[in-house]
């Protein structure tokens, strides 16, 4: 959950940044060094189900039309179900739920949060404003004294509330608070052994989530590496059709957002290429490009990391830690149906929007992460992916014959009709009005 967008930075790569001070040795008395996660899915209609259960004790994680959802314990409040929201970094709990823990402390601070990508179509934005306490607060085992904010008047968050585990610039609390977010406080308190956690949601159902380590029985091969702007925003590739056709764009990783989300050009391009309908409307919020397929057909789109540019500069520095070659990671072709709309028609889980903040934006929400496993490292600075064990290879890699084969000008095997497609797409505009909201059809 984008937060907000207009707060992302625009540095230049950095490699081996850290972001925080990393932990290690025997000096740390608290608990547990790590945390293992252990998820099952359920599906229903209009959205997915997940239950996490650690050796321990029964906990709960669940994805809820499109937003991940666990078991927190604030204060003297437990069983909270807050978003897991890696594009925020702090902790804000919904009116009434807040109860002050032993060592609470009110701040006398007051907050006021905006959040963007709130809605299931990774449209919306939302703003909570409250009172800010010091607390103690428990996720998977660990605790950490923290900053967490109490929300008042009204909230549009689902559940209790949503936890950001983004880095220190997302952070949105006054800085009077010395907040930070909540991954970082346990960092910092010395109560995980390595400054990094995992998520890892297969296709079948099953995942887990990690934290405190880097979890090697969970996928296979090596883990492909590479470096962040800010936490978690990095330089990927576009790889349509296994080609790449876009070099170092701007992308953000977002648990909290439910799709997946690119400027309005290049989605179009892509639409064009892989015989997607486009169909482009505006909203409150501005255009917004949605896609429709043949849901036995999904495409074969995906990113390229880390970027090729990212991986020739690594290649130059023997002490970096960044992967020195570059590998494709496509959206699960399982994941591309958004809604099913029946005879075998379905929204695109791909949809174009434009930040006019930052133009070029990408927003990869949680569809993507099913069947890899991605590591955020905060000491290093990096985020690594791989492929999930048990995973069926058609969920990452798309077969001959379940991908459209383009014809006449949508062929984007040159880098030259790929460049047309972008430039000098056309919009022929079939305009159907429903209430105050007219439609494009995109071709």
């Amino acid at each position: 959950m984008l937060d907000p967008i207009s707060s992302l930075p625009m540095l230049p790569i950095r490699y081996g940044m850290t972001s925080v001070v990393a932990v290690y040795g025997s000096d740390s008395v608290d608990l547990p060094r790590s945390s293992r996660l252990t998820l099952s899915q359920k599906k229903s209609t209009g959205f997915l189900h997940l239950d996490r259960r650690d050796g321990l004790a029964s906990e709960g994680i669940k994805i809820d039309a499109g937003f991940w959802y666990a078991d927190f314990a604030v204060g003297g409040a437990s069983n909270l179900s807050l978003l897991i929201d890696i594009g925020s970094g702090d902790i804000v709990v919904n009116p009434g739920i807040y109860v002050p823990g032993k060592k609470s402390k009110n701040l006398n601070i007051t907050f006021e949060n905006t959040y963007g990508t709130t809605s299931k179509d990774g449209t919306g934005s939302a703003t909570i404003v409250g009172d800010l306490y010091s607390d103690k607060v428990t996720f998977g085992g660990l605790t950490a004294t923290q900053i967490v904010g109490s929300a008042n008047g009204t909230s549009p968050l689902q559940k209790s509330g949503i936890a950001g585990f983004s880095g220190q610039r997302f952070n949105q609390f006054p800085a009077s608070s010395n907040a930070t977010p909540f991954f970082q406080s346990l960092c910092d308190q010395k109560k995980v052994s390595e400054c990094r956690f995992g998520l890892a949601l297969s296709d079948d159902g099953t995942g887990t989530q990690i934290l405190g380590e880097l979890d090697t029985s969970l996928y296979t091969g090596d883990l492909v590496v590479a470096p962040i702007i800010e936490n978690w925003v990095l330089l990927g590739d576009l790889v349509v059709g296994g080609e790449v056709q876009e070099r170092d764009m701007v992308i953000e990783l977002d648990s909290g957002t439910a799709t997946i989300v690119g400027p309005i050009v290049t989605v179009s391009a892509i639409f064009n290429a892989t015989g997607i309908q486009g169909v482009l409307r505006s909203t409150s919020e501005g255009d917004l490009l949605t896609g429709y397929f043949p849901c036995d057909k999904p495409p074969t789109v995906g990113f390229n990391f880390p970027s090729k540019t990212n991986a020739s500069v690594a290649a130059k520095d023997s002490s970096s830690a960044i992967s020195t070659k570059s590998s494709i990671f496509n959206i699960p072709l399982n994941a591309w149906a958004a809604v099913d709309n029946g005879n075998n028609n379905c929204t695109a889980v791909l949809s174009g929007q434009n930040y006019e903040a930052h133009p070029g934006l990408w927003v990869i929400g949680q569809p993507f992460f099913q069947g890899f496993y991605i590591d955020h490292n905060l000491e290093n600075g990096t985020v690594g992916f791989a492929t999930l064990k048990r995973t069926s290879p058609g969920s990452t890699t798309a077969s001959t014959a379940s991908m459209p084969t383009p014809t006449g000008d949508t062929i984007i095997h040159k880098h030259s009709a790929w460049a047309m497609l972008v430039l000098a797409f056309s919009l022929v505009v079939i305009v159907t009005m429903k209430g105050d909201v007219a439609f494009y059809v995109v071709y």
